[in-house]
């Protein structure tokens, strides 16, 4: 059946009724509880006649697989997304983080954008792919999966460690990829091929304890207020990625500025000037070690003989634990303790024949935009999937108004996706499910 024979009307309206109702069910991780909303996908799954498989390694921590076969004449592909959010503050926001609002033509809650929306947005690739009767040359796999938040280990982890043959697939697509970036004018669509790598740090400094009544200068809490000081105030050195170069390259087309953040000597500069954009920037051409948590001390009236600071790391592809204890020992000196929690990964997904279809599918609903290679600051399930070989592409496209914050809304208040985005994003899957 073509595309064209589909209601995308109906689409875009099912698919907001699934996102309300995946919404309203509270799965912020910690604590997870994932169980009610996979119970809710397998329902429609198995309405439609597709045998959903719920797979839960510990209480209430549930992920849900399903699959449709194909011709059999190529490896599968894999559609995954996390039902688990992060918690929200229902005081920081406009709308109730698990009401499920619509308003200014927005659907609101925690999730929206990260990630069940793009959940349902596979969902409804995949039930199209069942009632229009298409049969791609590959199987195609679901996956609605727990604990992407913390980490991954009773999700994606869990499934690849203990039933890889589930998910294992020869091409993935997952999250963060596909929004709409307006820059000079020009509308560019990031794709996901590749993310950085965790690296997380305990620094441990030490001095003299004592009576609160006299102070000490050169003690525990004033190391580690340098320490501090050094990380927040200075960058380490600057590495361009080839993937951060050709996203870089590309938007200076459209704002040719840009290209100074390619240079060491201009770098600092631009970033100057871009404001609070620079935190993307930035964050794609250097190791980042942002402190995030802080503990010392056992009473207001007891200077501490030490004080340690958690350090969110992320090393970029290329780089090496070692490679940033060295740029992270240049700043904070030697004298501290560091400890370091770190699996290596390598996330990057080849920019070929299937990288390039995207600029065709996005073309088809928003003529004249680009579609430009990503690399991700952040870490996702793709890290899992990499291990038994399947590349994986953050596409999940959603368009969005100038003006409209997507990356503070990743994680942040007010988080929502616009209902004509849900509907552009599910279109665009199936079209990748039909070229498969």
């Amino acid at each position: 059946m073509s595309v064209t024979a589909v209601d995308w009307e109906a689409v875009r309206d099912e698919a907001v009724q699934y996102l309300q109702d995946l919404l309203r069910i509270d799965t912020s991780n910690p604590p997870g509880n994932e169980r009610a909303a996979a119970e809710y996908l397998a329902e429609i799954l198995a309405r439609e006649g597709i045998a959903p498989r719920l797979i839960e390694p510990a209480p209430r921590r549930t992920s849900l697989i399903a699959r449709l076969p194909g011709r059999g004449e190529r490896g599968p592909i894999l559609l995954q997304g996390h039902t688990d959010v992060v918690p929200a503050d229902p005081a920081e926001w406009s709308h109730p983080p698990f009401a499920g609002d619509i308003a200014d033509g927005c659907l609101w809650g925690r999730g929206a954008l990260d990630m069940k929306g793009t959940v349902v947005m596979q969902l409804m690739a995949l039930l199209l792919v069942r009632r229009t009767g298409l049969r791609p040359r590959g199987d195609v796999i679901f996956a609605a999966l727990a604990d992407e938040e913390a980490g991954g280990r009773l999700g994606a982890g869990w499934l690849v460690d203990h039933v890889p043959e589930l998910v294992r697939a020869e091409v993935a697509l997952g999250e963060v990829g596909g929004f709409t970036l307006h820059v000079g004018g020009h509308r560019f669509y990031p794709v996901q091929v590749a993310e950085k790598v965790g690296c997380r740090l305990t620094v441990t400094v030490r001095g003299d304890s004592g009576h609160g009544s006299q102070p000490v200068r050169d003690g525990a809490m004033a190391k580690a207020g340098a320490v501090l000081t050094a990380l927040t105030r200075e960058r380490l050195p600057l590495h361009v990625t080839p993937v951060a170069e050709a996203f870089i390259r590309a938007l200076a087309r459209a704002e040719p500025g840009l290209l100074g953040l390619l240079d060491p000597a201009r770098e600092g500069q631009v970033l100057a000037e871009l404001g609070k954009d620079a935190r993307m920037f930035e964050a794609i051409l250097h190791n980042t070690a942002v402190p995030t948590m802080i503990s010392g001390g056992s009473a207001a009236n007891v200077v501490p003989g030490s004080v340690r600071i958690t350090v969110d790391g992320r090393l970029l592809p290329g780089q090496t634990a070692a490679d940033f204890l060295r740029e992270v020992r240049a700043l904070i000196g030697d004298e501290a303790e560091i400890e370091v929690q770190h699996t290596p990964s390598h996330t990057e997904a080849p920019r070929d024949a299937f990288f390039a279809q995207f600029q065709e599918i996005v073309e088809e609903f928003d003529p004249g935009a680009m579609v430009v290679p990503y690399l991700l600051s952040g870490i996702t399930d793709a890290r899992f999937f990499a291990r038994l070989g399947t590349p994986t592409y953050g596409f999940a496209p959603v368009k969005l108004p100038p003006g409209m914050p997507f990356w503070t809304l990743f994680h942040g208040a007010d988080e929502r996706i616009p209902l004509e985005g849900l509907l552009t994003g599910s279109r665009a899957l199936y079209r990748v499910l039909e070229r498969y």
